[in-house]
């Protein structure tokens, strides 16, 4: 079921780079593959003279809407400045960029942020350098305090620059801190990114507080009800077949699957997909539905937490997932429920409590870590060793 890792992005061009933290030329970590070499970046100077600049200026509560996990300015920061650079095609890989530069410490810095394919860590910086020195460690504040990450330093007779890239698997983003000034010296690039995590804009925020001390965030209750939030919501009056909800209710970029789940046919409406790497589509979200009395009718909504955990079925039955937790849906009474949950909470020393919850009526209360742990390996490796739904998207 895994994909082939793809650690490159194509929307690039000269116009990005020059824009980027000192767009000098240079060998770059796990760079973006390019139309065109940036290796000579004076050659393309004249031949791109009068493009128009692909950045617009922006709020930074209008780029908190193209993203998921986003950041913001450290405390300390002047000129601060958000801008985009908007997709070319918003329901496709990779998505619009989002930009932050401000001042720090007498350091220019540019921060960015941007959904891509592939499931490591990706340089959508744009700053292309022979550096000097790398790195690699784990971020705290991001995913728990347990985001890998990896920095890079160039240092050249009249300035350095500072890089540091990391990807948040769960939900498909890349990001990259760039830093430059004349002297570094005692510059902590890492201490920045970490101060940059904004716990308002993540994921989970908008998820209501559970009073149960088992691992709330991640409960069957608030997974369902952060699927009721991200798969689409549609009036599907006045249609009688599947068909009719595709043609009639569906927007341009939405994605549709039809699937079996034991002895039922359904139809999967995501809000959007993106491109498998393989000349077709996959969905993170959807909301699903059957026939009943010979009419379409919804029966539920699922959603994973990012890209690398598309939506996949094995032997008749639904899995979404994330970094943190694995769900496997049946049908029961007009009802797609999650028959079971599995799910792990880190301390911060770093241990795993892992919780497992059913539906099928039995108690588990009696399941401890260990046992759980089990269930959550043998129900991730469900999902990865079924197939991956195919979606059709929704060209208008």
């Amino acid at each position: 079921m895994k994909k082939k890792i793809l650690t490159a992005t194509t929307l690039v061009t000269v116009a990005l780079f020059a824009a980027a933290c000192g767009s000098q030329t240079g060998d770059a970590p796990q760079t973006a593959d390019v139309e065109e070499s940036t290796a000579d970046t004076a050659g393309t100077e004249e031949t791109n003279v009068g493009m128009a600049n692909p950045w617009r200026d922006c709020t930074e509560e209008e780029a908190t809407q193209y993203t998921v996990n986003g950041f913001k300015a450290p405390e300390g920061a002047t000129n601060v400045r958000w801008s985009l650079m908007e997709a070319a095609d918003p329901n496709t890989l990779p998505g619009t960029m989002v930009q932050l530069t401000y001042d720090l410490d007498n350091a220019e810095i540019t921060a960015r942020e941007q959904s891509v394919s592939g499931e490591e860590i990706t340089d959508i910086s744009g700053a292309y350098y022979d550096w000097t020195v790398s790195n690699e460690g784990t971020l705290a504040n991001w995913a728990g305090g347990y985001m890998p990450f990896k920095s890079y330093r160039y240092v050249g007779d009249n300035e350095y620059v500072d890089l540091i890239l990391w990807f948040d698997i769960e939900t498909g983003y890349a990001y990259s801190v760039c830093a430059q000034a004349p002297d570094l010296d005692g510059f902590d690039i890492q201490a920045v990114a970490e101060q940059m995590y904004d716990p308002e804009k993540q994921e989970w925020a908008s998820i209501p507080d559970d009073e149960s001390e088992e691992n709330p965030e991640y409960t069957g209750e608030a997974i369902e009800e952060y699927a009721e939030d991200v798969a689409p919501s549609i009036d599907i009056s006045g249609c009688d077949t599947f068909t009719q909800i595709v043609d009639k209710k569906l927007e341009d970029g939405m994605g549709y699957a039809n699937a079996s789940l034991l002895d039922t046919d359904v139809l999967l409406v995501s809000s959007g997909v993106f491109d498998d790497l393989e000349g077709g589509y996959n969905a993170i979200d959807a909301a699903v539905f059957e026939y009943k009395d010979g009419v379409p009718f919804e029966v539920g909504k699922i959603c994973s937490g990012g890209t690398a955990y598309p939506i996949s079925v094995n032997n008749g039955y639904l899995y979404t997932g994330s970094n943190h937790w694995i769900c496997k849906y049946a049908m029961a009474d007009d009802k797609l429920m999650i028959m079971e949950r599995a799910s792990v909470e880190y301390d911060t020393d770093g241990n795993g409590t892992y919780h497992y919850e059913s539906e099928d009526g039995g108690d588990y209360s009696s399941i401890d870590s260990a046992e759980a742990e089990k269930i959550f390996d043998d129900l991730m490796s469900e999902m990865f060793d079924g197939e991956i739904v195919a979606f059709n998207k929704v060209s208008r």
